[in-house]
């Protein structure tokens, strides 16, 4: 069925949805690439100014982008929006509440479908209901397409493409950093903080919803990957680190589940950490993270979190839009280090029974994680999605980003667009005999 356009950005008039046409604006037309596209959302008038808004700032003429009324609350709008286009962009969140009617408008359709969400009931619960249908429409349904997690998940992938032998565990540390001279005001939209608040208040629904899902355990590999509960100190970092609770590592675990269940190949174990820069953070860290943790549990510590996100958040989310100065004065990097063996074995399920003997350190870095890497990650993975599809995997389905993108030449691209991946160290490992 031919389509008036190639891709459609939905949520369009948002925080992320304006970062998101500028760089689709210059991105759809680069390495000699024709890719028409098109806006949605509930308000005409609202998708117009918009673009005029991103015409001003990006000098590139958007007059002829057409634009699409569709409201999450409408079906019909939503499946008359799908059928318009070859992927929808779905920038509309929190997707715990908005996510599952545009994906099965999209699955009904016939339509690929990408996301940034970082909300692992969501993300599951659509791999439970969509998959086999998402199969059936040869179609792909794709979350954590941003900074949430792009760099952990497809960072695991190309790390085990880079290691010569056998990949057994990575540690993740991730950091986040504001350059120069510090700047008031909020650094992350509303909406993220809205969703990392329903994430906690649910996460029990994860153990049914798991259970649902993967119906067989994975093997037990070892050496097996011990978390670090206390905070420590690594050379490769510099600060501090605790155990990260963001839905990393849950996305990185069903890439795995994949690789082990599709490809042979034998699973990553995969453990996430934050690096905070003194102890003193660390602390201050440690409080601010308690609190949440035991408002998230109660109807009225939630609605504490959503009103005041300022104080709950040592200022780091607001109501306000954070300004575009203070964004792009905002770093992240993902330091992957990992360990296996120089030998491969012939089967996934084979043990090894000497000491792992190789290390292979990786690093993904970017500016502005919310907004500007988040969406160049975002844009680049709908691109590739419809002009790579022959190096996605065959038969289509709903996948996290790592499985998704894994022989694409999506790190290619994003290297070249300021989201980098690179080696940072390799060596040898030598254990004292007993």
């Amino acid at each position: 069925m031919a389509r008036e356009v190639d891709i459609i950005i939905f949520g369009a008039t948002g925080f992320t949805g304006k970062h998101t046409i500028a760089l689709l604006a210059r991105l759809s037309k680069s390495k000699n690439r024709d890719l028409t596209w098109g806006v949605a959302g509930r308000s005409e008038k609202k998708l117009r100014d918009m673009l005029v808004q991103c015409e001003e700032e990006t000098e590139i003429s958007l007059a002829h982008i057409p634009t699409i009324v569709a409201d999450v609350q409408d079906e019909k709008s939503l499946k008359q929006m799908a059928r318009k286009a070859r992927i929808v962009i779905n920038c509309c969140g929190p997707y715990r509440f908005f996510g599952e009617p545009v994906v099965k408008a999209c699955v009904e359709e016939g339509t690929h479908h990408v996301d940034v969400s970082g909300e692992p009931q969501y993300m599951e619960t659509m791999q439970l209901k969509y998959h086999s249908a998402a199969q059936e429409k040869g179609i792909y349904i794709i979350s954590a397409c941003g900074v949430d997690c792009i760099p952990t998940d497809l960072g695991v992938a190309f790390l085990q493409q880079k290691f010569a032998g056998t990949l057994n565990s990575v540690d993740i540390y991730l950091e986040l950093w504001e350059e120069g001279e510090k700047t008031p005001g909020p650094a992350i939209n509303y909406g993220t903080w809205e969703s990392a608040v329903y994430i906690l208040a649910h996460v029990k629904e994860l153990k049914t919803l798991r259970r649902q899902l993967f119906t067989t355990p994975l093997p037990n590999f070892k050496p097996k990957l011990e978390a670090k509960i206390l905070p420590h100190k690594r050379s490769f970092t510099e600060g501090w680190c605790a155990p990260f609770l963001g839905s990393d590592r849950s996305v990185v675990r069903r890439s795995q589940r994949y690789f082990y269940e599709k490809n042979s190949k034998r699973p990553v174990q995969i453990e996430t950490y934050v690096v905070i820069k003194s102890f003193l953070n660390l602390i201050i860290f440690a409080i601010f993270g308690a609190i949440f943790s035991i408002l998230t549990r109660f109807k009225f510590g939630r609605s504490l979190l959503l009103k005041f996100p300022e104080i709950f958040s040592g200022g780091l989310f607001s109501h306000q839009h954070p300004s575009e100065e203070k964004i792009e004065a905002f770093w992240f990097s993902a330091t992957l280090y990992g360990e296996g063996w120089k030998e491969s074995l012939p089967d996934a399920n084979d043990a090894y029974f000497i000491p792992v003997n190789r290390a292979l350190c990786a690093k993904v870095k970017g500016r502005n994680p919310a907004y500007g890497s988040t969406c160049v990650c975002l844009v680049l993975s709908a691109i590739t999605l419809i002009t790579e599809s022959d190096k996605m995997p065959p038969g289509g389905g709903v996948y996290p980003p790592g499985f998704a993108f894994a022989e694409t030449s999506l790190v290619e691209q994003l290297n070249e667009n300021g989201v980098t991946f690179e080696i940072v160290f390799e060596k040898d490992l030598h254990f004292p005999k007993h």
